[in-house]
């Protein structure tokens, strides 16, 4: 069978990375010999520096978040994990077991770290969400029910189906049914990307350097390992973009990675939405590119696989998840206003969220100048080499689109968010364009030893870090610590749960209630409840007035959470309550008390709960409420 590609930009035709040197790739002994006492003594460094990383977490939660130790601390353990593994794969020291070994080492501390930050439970609110699903689906039998939590989940249920099957196979629990699955995605995912590297360039050497310059997406370490469905959904996007290389590149079974390929993109499209429609876009790009490079037979069979993504996104929008356009608008929407506005001369909306730390902030700048002035070489690299290969151009193109996402950064409102999110797609393609740069800056040569000894293993290891200082959780949640009001990871405390979980046992499952932003999500999941969204009014105001019983009616809401510590401290997140908050990122002081002890002054309203700074009232009996 003839291969599409010519003999000079095929790349499986022998090519090799540049600065990859001939004893390296001819697998001699003692070079194997050398590499196998690399990847020891560096995953020995990994485990002590994960258990680094362990103890600052502990510290933290025990009491010690205000002290500078706990940070430095987990910082060196970070560098401890990240640095040697950077050093070693940039200086071509390693066969490419050496290389894979390295590279899962890596990836398996900072899952393990990630574990580590909430070991017994799970304390992210995505994970809770899902969680929830995923109950609800083994005590019903049936897919797509009701989460008010997060209301698209149930009608996206690949990481639901898998963890369920597996909890009722095994008898384990939700949650550790579901980090073995999240843990199995992860690895999974990053070993398919070094394959698709592999693959594209022919060197083990770039494919290790394009996964671990991958691993610097902020997202990596926490969200796209969390148990959440993106975490399930990129690890069948990578299956199918290995497949299709295969059925358009390849030279061997064909037919079997065509079928591959299908069921692959079928269950990225009932796993997860955006995931979806990255991969339908990633298989027409890479049809056109075939087409432009006049490679009819891949063109076509491209083409047929792009269909059929596009075919199944659509069908399964129409038949199973039409509520998706409607979860994704809003997002959409303030996108598109804060460009216009930017267009028409105006200015965007302001972040809601702090930009952090200087230290992050500067971290943050450096790595975007370094990846944006990186990628330009790697552009003329693939221009001058590889302009005839469609997958290396579309990569190219792909890694373009980097740009747009640090615009969308700086322009929009909630943009770090936003460009968060598009990072880890994004990424595939940056990560192997850079470290096709970075060959050919590290291409053998006395006058560039200093380069490729000292400074691209710092570039690297920055790059790394920045990922782990501006991703998930924010810089104020990335130790685990005392409680904050209206936050993430930090709002789940033994004092939610059981509030959460006396509301189970006391009131039974799927009450409607209101609640801030910090108890929010841990009601849907521990406690079983329907908490509402955009329930500002009824905190925010000192009397509880008709307008307000109006509101409540239409929300059928019968039980109000009423976290008193909102009246001591700021947001962490920003707002205090999910949903829409109209003083979201505008609070500059804490709310009035006057506003969250109201319940206790109106007629009926009962207060059937209260911890001393958790009070829960049932309005049941209150003249303004109306069954």
């Amino acid at each position: 069978m003839t291969s599409t590609y010519p003999a000079r930009a095929r790349p499986d035709a022998g090519w090799q990375a540049p600065n990859v040197s001939s004893r390296a790739d001819s697998g001699q002994p003692e070079h194997a010999a050398r590499s196998g006492r690399l990847a020891g003594p560096i995953a020995v460094t990994a485990a002590l520096g994960l258990m680094l990383v362990a103890a600052a977490f502990t510290a933290s939660r025990m009491g010690h978040a205000s002290a500078s130790w706990p940070d430095r601390c987990y910082w060196l353990g970070q560098a401890m994990i990240v640095g040697p593994a950077a050093l070693a794969l940039v200086s071509r020291r390693l066969t490419e077991a050496g290389t894979v070994a390295i590279l899962l080492t890596v990836t398996v501390a900072e899952y393990l770290a990630k574990v580590c930050y909430s070991p017994l439970l799970f304390s992210y609110p995505d994970e809770m969400e899902h969680w929830r699903s995923t109950v609800n689906l083994l005590h019903s039998g049936r897919l797509f029910g009701v989460n008010y939590v997060l209301p698209i989940s149930p009608h996206y249920p690949g990481l639901e189906e898998v963890t369920a099957s597996l909890a009722s196979i095994t008898g384990l629990s939700v949650y550790d049914a579901g980090l073995i699955v999240a843990s199995a995605a992860h690895v999974l995912f990053i070993g398919l990307l070094y394959l698709i590297f592999r693959r594209m360039s022919g060197s083990w050497w770039i494919a290790g350097l394009a996964a671990l310059i991958y691993c610097s997406n902020p997202n990596l370490t926490e969200f796209d390992s969390m148990f959440a469905y993106q975490t399930l959904a990129v690890a069948f996007l990578a299956v199918t973009v290995l497949a299709a290389w295969h059925v358009t590149a390849g030279r061997e079974r064909r037919a079997g990675w065509m079928a591959v390929a299908v069921i692959g993109l079928l269950a990225t499209v009932i796993t997860h939405h955006v995931t979806s429609y990255v991969l339908a876009a990633t298989l027409a790009l890479v049809a056109v590119a075939c087409a432009c490079a006049r490679q009819r037979s891949a063109a076509v069979r491209a083409a047929v696989l792009a269909a059929v993504a596009t075919g199944a996104v659509v069908c399964w929008l129409r038949l199973a998840a039409p509520q998706t356009m409607s979860y994704l608008m809003p997002e959409a929407q303030s996108l598109l206003a804060n460009v216009r506005g930017l267009l028409d001369g105006g200015h965007s909306a302001a972040p809601s969220a702090s930009a952090g730390p200087p230290g992050d902030v500067l971290l943050s700048g450096l790595t975007v100048l370094v990846l944006s002035a990186i990628l330009p070489v790697g552009f003329w690299y693939v221009w001058r080499r590889f302009r005839s290969n469609p997958w290396t151009v579309a990569m190219a193109v792909g890694a373009a689109c980097w740009y747009g996402v640090v615009v969308v950064r700086l322009v929009a409102a909630d943009g770090s968010e936003l460009a968060g999110r598009a990072s880890t797609f994004v990424f595939i393609p940056l990560g192997y364009i850079a470290a096709l740069a970075v060959a050919q800056f590290g291409r053998p040569g006395r006058s560039r030893r200093w380069l490729i000894s000292g400074l691209l293993p710092a570039i690297v290891v920055l790059v790394l870090l920045n990922g782990m200082a501006n991703g998930w959780p924010p810089y104020w949640e990335r130790l685990p610590g005392p409680y904050q009001v209206a936050g993430f990871e930090r709002s789940v405390e033994p004092a939610e749960i059981d509030t959460a979980q006396w509301a189970l046992r006391t009131l039974g499952p799927g009450n409607r209630f209101a609640a801030d932003f910090g108890s929010y999500t841990v009601l849907g999941s521990y406690g079983d409840q329907n908490p509402v969204l955009n329930d500002a009014f009824l905190y925010t105001s000192p009397r509880f007035s008709k307008a307000a019983a109006q509101q409540v009616q239409a929300a059928a809401i019968r039980y109000v959470l009423v976290d008193l510590r909102m009246a001591r401290e700021l947001p962490a997140s920003g707002q205090y309550f999910p949903g829409l908050d109209p003083g979201a990122g505008h609070y500059t002081h804490p709310l009035s008390i006057a506003g969250l002890v109201k319940f206790s002054r109106i007629r009926g309203v009962s207060r059937i709960y209260d911890s001393g700074d958790i009070v829960i009232y049932d309005l049941w009996g209150s003249r303004y409420y109306a069954p």
